[in-house]
């Protein structure tokens, strides 16, 4: 069962209005994947065919990605696209179930976001 349209809306402003932030959420997860793997940065420069300074600032999160960008990056960290936004998604029942609780793991950004929705529904059963 999908999410109502104004919870997703609202998720979407919340995101949109704190864009920094996620774009330094996805860097420090793409860095903690590239060195879990071993990948230096100069290794993932090259896959990529980006710049090293380029990679620097999206793992710094001081630059956002497009999606080509984030594919070419999960490409050559040989990384499953969805498995580096699961916890930046919001959607089924049971997604939102995973979602939150990888999420009491960190306080993050994702976080947040979740503790919005359902302050701001808190009649609803999530």
């Amino acid at each position: 069962m999908y999410n109502s349209n104004i919870e997703t809306i609202k998720v979407n402003q919340y995101l949109k209005n704190h864009r920094k932030e996620f774009n330094e959420e996805i860097g420090i997860t793409l860095k903690k994947h590239r060195i879990m793997n071993g990948v230096t940065t100069n290794k993932l420069s090259e896959r990529a065919m980006m710049t090293i300074s380029y990679i620097n600032q999206i793992e710094n999160g001081s630059n956002g990605l497009s999606l080509a960008k984030f594919i070419m990056i999960c490409n050559a960290l040989e990384a499953e696209p969805e498995k580096i936004i699961e916890k930046f998604t919001f959607g089924c029942k049971k997604n939102e179930d995973l979602f939150y609780n990888e999420l009491q793991k960190e306080k993050n950004l994702s976080k947040n976001i979740i503790e919005y929705v359902k302050k701001k529904y808190s009649g609803y059963d999530f």
